[in-house]
């Protein structure tokens, strides 16, 4: 869609994106979409500070992190976990004085019929995507309505638009995230603070490679780098606009759900059947 955005300080020039000196917050900034998103954040001048549960994962990125950006640091974190959110974003508040973008990018998926999906894995998606979420905003958010400024970027899918075969927890947390995002940018609009809420499709990570082989597999032509992603979600928060669905194929899809989702689904329902009576026959 972006295409002739090409390197982050094309972006720059294009959109005149000046980040110097802003505290960013990023999840699950170790690997991925993540990973990229503070790379190119440091590029443009930001104090990055980046969570995930991985010490090694999260050393990897801050070299890459401080060649330009020496300020910035990482911290483990496990997003699930109301209390260290807490102790975590309380530390960076008191070390830096502030959180200018807070980028709630953590997240962890599933593919299998709900069926033969314990209940403990839903609740550990929801716990993670969803709560997780919450966690941050919640501790973040009275500095940034202290200051009357901020910018609030939730990175959720098309399977938050579009409830999809075999991903009932995952859509569930990604459309709970949608849903609350939507609320908080008519709650924190005319207080300065914005929101914005990112939904890709297939992206070619670690995350999406664990079920990249179970069917009905993405197409190829759909697969997003998360480097692309990445230039996206700094592109929305300079420009300040609430949704981005990509590729533009999948925002045109979610388009027709939304004005025609009894026709939607009778088409959907029809390609995924095979999926779920060759499945009935492989347990059978």
């Amino acid at each position: 869609m972006f295409a002739a955005v090409d390197s982050v300080f094309a972006m720059r020039n294009k959109f005149d994106m000046d980040f110097t000196n802003q505290v960013v917050l990023i999840t699950g900034a170790s690997s991925g979409i993540g990973r990229c998103i503070a790379i190119d954040f440091a590029k443009l001048g930001a104090v990055v500070i980046g969570c995930g549960r991985s010490q090694q994962r999260l050393d990897t990125t801050l070299t890459e992190v401080r060649r330009a950006s020496p300020s910035s640091t990482m911290i483990p974190c496990d997003v699930g976990n109301r209390q260290e959110v807490q102790s975590m974003v309380a530390k960076v508040l008191a070390d830096f004085g502030k959180i200018d973008i807070l980028i709630n990018n953590a997240g962890i998926g599933m593919r299998e019929p709900f069926a033969e999906t314990s209940v403990d894995t839903i609740e550990e998606i929801m716990q993670i995507n969803y709560f997780g979420m919450v966690y941050y905003t919640h501790a973040a958010l009275p500095s940034m309505i202290a200051r009357g400024s901020g910018h609030i970027v939730n990175i959720s899918s098309v399977a938050g638009i579009i409830g999809t075969l075999n991903l009932s927890g995952y859509c569930a947390s990604k459309f709970a995230m949608n849903g609350f995002s939507e609320s908080l940018y008519y709650e924190l609009k005319p207080l300065g603070i914005h929101i914005s809420v990112i939904c890709p499709g297939p992206v070619s990570t670690d995350f999406n490679r664990s079920f990249a082989d179970t069917k009905p597999k993405s197409p190829g032509f759909l697969m997003l780098a998360p480097e692309t992603v990445s230039r996206l979600v700094i592109r929305a928060i300079a420009t300040k606009k609430f949704e981005v669905v990509m590729p533009w194929s999948l925002a045109l899809i979610c388009r027709v759900a939304r004005m025609a989702p009894g026709l939607f689904r009778a088409v959907a329902l029809r390609a995924f059947r095979s999926y779920v009576i060759a499945s009935r026959k492989t347990s059978a």
